[in-house]
């Protein structure tokens, strides 16, 4: 592990997933909103904790300087440390969660889906607001709750449009099961304060790190 280790050891995480809005004031004082059309990458600034002993992380460090701006990596917060932040709170067991399917394929720069293969009863959260799913390798966010009607398919709205062209079929994970394909934008550098029998890693900057959009 490489980026993983900086996530899992972070001291605080910032996260931007929000969409690209405009505003403009007209001379008469009334606002005006325009939604531009994009794919909505999840950015994360990650500080990583300093005063990690070199001896004992100079392999991660490594495997960074390895990647570094360039190679992308596929991160998980499904971990004791970090399941917190996309944990499954919808009313399903994990093995109905995990039986959910993409009923249809949604429309070129949809923001709704259609889940399908949705057990339990009517009145049954399927999906709590904030919850994760992800098509194909990207996660997204529900914007709303979803409950269970009276049949096996519900209408999910996503907070981006879905990326390229997903297959239907069992989706490709709920909760804290996504991944997150992610490149560095900014990589710190960092100072060695000498110890006994080795040296403190100082980082001299926070990591940045952008959803790597290939659809």
């Amino acid at each position: 592990m490489s980026f993983q280790t900086i996530f899992e050891i972070s001291q605080s995480i910032s996260v931007q997933n929000r969409r690209t809005v405009g505003q403009q004031v007209s001379r008469s004082g009334q606002v005006r909103v325009a939604e531009y059309l994009t794919s909505v990458p999840w950015s994360f600034t990650v500080r990583p904790h300093s005063y990690l002993y070199y001896p004992q992380v100079r392999g991660v460090i490594q495997a960074i300087d390895n990647k570094d701006r360039q190679l992308p990596e596929t991160i998980t917060f499904a971990s004791s440390l970090l399941n917190w932040f996309d944990d499954y709170k919808g009313g399903l067991t994990s093995g109905q969660a995990a039986a959910l399917t993409l009923a249809a394929v949604p429309a070129a720069n949809a923001t709704t889906i259609t889940v399908g293969n949705v057990a339990g009863v009517s009145g049954d959260v399927v999906f709590a607001a904030g919850d994760f799913l992800q098509l194909g390798i990207y996660p997204y966010k529900v914007t709303a709750e979803v409950l269970r009607g009276g049949g096996s398919t519900v209408s999910v709205t996503l907070h981006r449009p879905v990326i390229g062209t997903p297959s239907t079929g069992t989706l490709s994970a709920v909760g804290s099961a996504c991944t997150f394909y992610l490149l560095a934008a900014q990589c710190p550098t960092y100072t060695l304060n000498p110890m006994t029998a080795g040296a403190f890693v100082q980082w001299d900057g926070d990591f940045v790190f952008i959803e790597d959009i290939t659809g």
